[in-house]
């Protein structure tokens, strides 16, 4: 979950709409990729972070009873790998290029965990790294184009989360995004209140809507995660929209 402090309690969007927000962008992205590639980089854009019902995952909520934000590590449990085996299986069953995708913003997530202790961790990360090999393979494509592919998927996550999140700058100061499928840095900022543009522009048209949903839980502390699922599942949903203009 994305968990930002809110004047009524907590701002609360889950993975999915973030996901959803990111697979927006990506559909107006101005890249030239053919239908069987570009699909399947959509679908994984769209449910990279799925595989759990955030809600109802026990790891969402501290020792204090708040909601945790995803970035807020738990040092006290090792790496619960549910989340992720469930999402390669949901990728795995669509197609290859799915998993592809799936697998390398995994071990994007991961990065380096040579020095890791969890050997259940270390085990999934090989496997995930010898499949990545085999779909390479078996595909017939270059591990230079698989990474083009993935900083598309990466830039959209990106800017989807600095959405999200709230971190895009006011005032006209611009801030980085993350490198194009190309390897040119992009920029943003906003234009006026939610109206954002980006330096270069990547998109096909010039202006265009986006949004995502969220919901304000104005209880502070919760004795359960079934607990927080119950007051989640009764508060309506809002939505924060936003126009990307040139």
């Amino acid at each position: 979950m994305i968990v930002e402090s809110h004047q009524k309690g907590w701002k609360i969007i889950n993975q999915r709409s973030h996901g959803l927000l990111a697979a927006m962008l990506a559909y107006q992205y101005d890249i030239d990729l053919p239908n069987e590639i570009m699909v399947p980089t959509l679908i994984t854009i769209a449910e990279h972070d799925d595989g759990v019902a955030e809600t109802l995952a026990i790891k969402n909520l501290t020792e204090a009873g708040a909601p945790r934000h995803f970035r807020v590590h738990d040092d006290s449990k090792k790496t619960d790998l549910k989340q992720y085996l469930n999402v390669m299986e949901m990728a795995t069953s669509k197609c290859q290029l799915n998993a592809l995708l799936t697998s390398l913003h995994i071990n994007f997530i991961f990065g380096d965990t040579s020095d890791s202790e969890d050997k259940k961790l270390d085990t999934f990360l090989k496997e995930q790294e010898k499949n990545r090999k085999d779909i390479l393979k078996h595909l017939d494509i270059n591990k230079k184009y698989a990474e083009r592919l993935y900083r598309f998927v990466q830039w959209c996550d990106a800017f989807s989360l600095l959405i999200c999140m709230d971190k895009i700058q006011l005032e006209g100061r611009k801030m980085e995004i993350a490198k194009s499928p190309d390897g040119v840095m992009s920029q943003t900022f906003y234009k006026a209140k939610n109206e954002i543009t980006v330096t270069p522009w990547v998109f096909k048209k010039d202006s265009f809507k986006v949004f995502y949903e969220y919901k304000i839980i104005e209880q502070l502390h919760f004795n359960s995660i079934q607990d927080f699922n119950e007051i989640c599942e009764r508060t309506p949903v809002q939505r924060e929209e936003f126009l990307f203009s040139k």
